[in-house]
């Protein structure tokens, strides 16, 4: 039976998700506000199944794409809208060294490791907990990772948390712990569309990043190890950009990803909040996401390698491009460009870090 807490109007409720291959059952667990904001989260993943929002006609749609039943998302090849981790990104080769020791990765991905490998962060059942407090609801989410786990060293304890308020702001917040050094870069990984999850490419959707830097990739898909700037260049978002102007252009770094994927490296005025670090917005239907990160970079990604082998939520069909994702991390930052060491996790040291979703619109 689904179980409901009420607080001045903030709801959180839990409710089953369906049963996973190995015999466990997955939950969903519903968190809403006043002003029309409903998010549905399982703890599957740690995956945004849905997330309703009103546009400037008072109108609700679903903007992140997702898939009706569990069975789907154990399938999923795009972890659409997950916690991403041990290691968000490409390991090449699987090869990691850490305080001059050596460690060989399991390798999902052709020749590198993705996103954490084989049944990662994205494909685990985690521990869950409500709270409701006067201003906001919460779903926390905790997960044990073991020392070797797709061949990362150390116990690691994984918690996140998801809060809902009645400003119409998301948080995320991410906390890692260790018993041995070890690299952890944790996003989330949901895919928005502000017209709706099944209406098709973003590419009226404008986009602003505040970052002068970005770093280009090689035609592997990694990092070159330059610091570009962004003027004069595809990835100049400095000002509300339409996509549609360089998405599909014969710029070698969209050439290279079939779209935009490579890292913005973010303004110190984004990293300490005195501004956002992106934000996204759709003339259709008014609805604006901004979010805040206090990591050094963010991801725009476009969906790039979505193919239509998917049918999602409705029904629906995703293909290349009809959705966008803010994956904000700290891999890169502007003294160092993209360096594992930038992750690296200590037993003294614990990670933690907080992202905020702001929904309105304009």
């Amino acid at each position: 039976m689904p179980s409901e807490t009420l607080n001045k109007h903030l709801r959180i409720s839990q409710s089953d998700f369906g049963t996973l291959s190995s015999g466990e059952s997955a939950q969903l667990y519903t968190l809403s506000n006043t002003q029309g904001i409903c998010i549905k989260i399982s703890n599957y993943g740690g995956i945004i199944v849905a997330l309703e929002t009103l546009d400037k006609h008072g109108n609700s749609s679903d903007i992140v794409l997702g898939y009706d039943d569990i069975s789907a998302y154990e399938k999923d090849p795009y972890y659409l809208g997950a916690i991403i981790g041990r290691y968000a990104g490409r390991i090449d080769q699987g090869l990691l060294s850490i305080d001059g020791k050596s460690y060989q990765l399991c390798l999902n991905n052709n020749d590198n490791q993705l996103h954490g490998g084989f049944q990662a962060l994205n494909k685990q059942l985690w521990q869950a907990t409500t709270e409701h407090t006067s201003d906001k609801v919460t779903l926390t989410l905790q997960h044990h990772s073991p020392d070797g786990d797709n061949g990362f060293p150390g116990n690691v304890g994984f918690k996140v948390k998801y809060s809902l308020n009645n400003s119409n702001e998301l948080s995320v917040e991410y906390f890692a712990c260790t018993d041995k050094v070890t690299v952890v870069n944790l996003t989330q990984h949901s895919y928005f569309n502000l017209a709706g999850h099944s209406s098709g490419a973003v590419y009226q959707h404008k986009i602003q990043i505040n970052a002068d830097y970005f770093l280009p990739m090689d035609n592997r898909i990694y990092p070159t190890g330059e610091q570009r700037n962004v003027t004069n260049t595809a990835h100049d978002f400095r000002q509300l950009t339409v996509l549609d102007e360089n998405i599909t252009s014969n710029d070698k770094q969209v050439t290279i990803a079939n779209g935009f994927d490579n890292y913005w490296l973010s303004t110190a005025g984004a990293i300490i909040g005195d501004t956002f670090a992106a934000q996204a917005t759709e003339p259709e239907s008014g609805r604006r996401l901004t979010l805040y990160s206090d990591q050094p970079c963010l991801i725009l990604y476009t969906a790039n390698y979505i193919d239509g082998s998917q049918t999602g939520k409705d029904n629906c069909v995703y293909q290349k491009h009809g959705a966008f994702c803010f994956e904000p991390q700290r891999l890169a930052n502007t003294t160092s460009s993209a360096d594992i060491n930038n992750t690296i996790l200590r037993p003294e040291k614990p990670f933690c870090s907080k992202s905020r979703y702001v929904f309105d619109t304009v």
